[in-house]
């Protein structure tokens, strides 16, 4: 299983990449630090089963970053990681096609459960942000 990492602190991928893994010991996970890497990874990459994507990064800023990213790979299933919690982006992200919004403040044992409820085909929405 393929998951790709688009975040550009080094922080965040070290933190994530042990989470992905405690849920899915066999996951292969590639980092990119930047929109235009996470591009070229992507179309690299044969089977891609997920794509979790900073919306913050220095290429490409805010809902334009995943508009981008899939215009570029319509098929991936993609995971907005942000440390912007605001209700609106949630939506926003969300309406353009996100699969689930992991604010970088949740627990890590809170953004396994939400990795598995997304890799089980479901779409994860913060309790924060809810309606």
């Amino acid at each position: 299983m393929n998951v790709l990492l688009i975040d550009d602190h080094p922080l965040i991928h070290e933190t994530v990449r042990a989470i992905v893994r405690s849920v899915r010991p066999s996951a292969e996970v590639h980092s990119q630090f930047d929109l235009a890497g996470g591009l070229f990874e992507a179309a690299r990459l044969s089977e891609l089963e997920l794509v979790l994507l900073d919306p913050g990064l220095p290429d490409c800023r805010g809902m334009d970053t995943l508009a981008k990213f899939r215009k570029a790979v319509p098929g991936a299933r993609v995971v907005i990681i942000s440390a912007d919690e605001d209700i609106e982006h949630i939506d926003a992200a969300l309406a353009q096609g996100a699969v689930g919004y992991l604010p970088k403040t949740l627990r890590p044992k809170a953004m396994a459960d939400a990795l598995r409820v997304v890799l089980d085909g479901g779409t994860y929405r913060p309790s924060s942000a809810a309606a």
